[in-house]
């Protein structure tokens, strides 16, 4: 999608400070604070902003185990469906992405401690569709930037 650079400076502004005013936001970008409001409106009716949130620290919050799960399913549509429901209400889980490949799953999980990982891999296990898995267990975080690679394509 080609984006007009009034637009892109609104994504920027927004990506640094998810809180900015719109008042703030068309001093930053040099527009009227109703075409701010306008703008934004517009990315969002469009999809290209898909909400607002806020980034917590999960460490400081009690969640200290942070892992990936690689799973390989049996191919039965009606056994991975009923992982897929497992995965999806799962609190532990942040982020399901299916794959192509050698895996069909990746998961982003967060724990407390390692026993509430460990009740969780045996609960997954449990499903039929899981025929094998690959954990990795993060310890340490050197970068946690994901707006990084937006950033870059929407400097003028």
């Amino acid at each position: 999608m080609k984006l007009k650079n009034k637009d892109k400076c609104v994504l920027r502004a927004l990506l640094e400070n998810g809180r900015l005013s719109y008042s703030e936001l068309s001093r930053r970008c040099g527009i009227s604070r109703q075409v701010a409001f306008e703008r934004v409106k517009k990315l969002s009716e469009e999809g290209i902003v898909k909400g607002f949130s806020v980034c917590l620290d999960a460490e400081k919050l009690g969640f200290s185990f942070q892992a990936y799960v690689l799973i390989i399913a049996k191919p039965e549509e009606e056994l991975r469906n009923e992982l897929r429901e497992f995965l999806r209400n799962s609190e532990n889980v942040r982020r399901i992405q299916l794959l192509f490949g050698r895996f069909d799953f990746f998961l982003e999980l967060l724990f407390r401690d390692k026993d509430e990982m460990t009740e969780f891999l045996r609960a997954m296990h449990s499903f039929g569709a899981v025929e094998r898995t690959e954990t990795f267990i993060v310890y340490q975080t050197i970068k946690d930037k994901p707006e990084d690679a937006f950033l870059e394509c929407l400097s003028t």
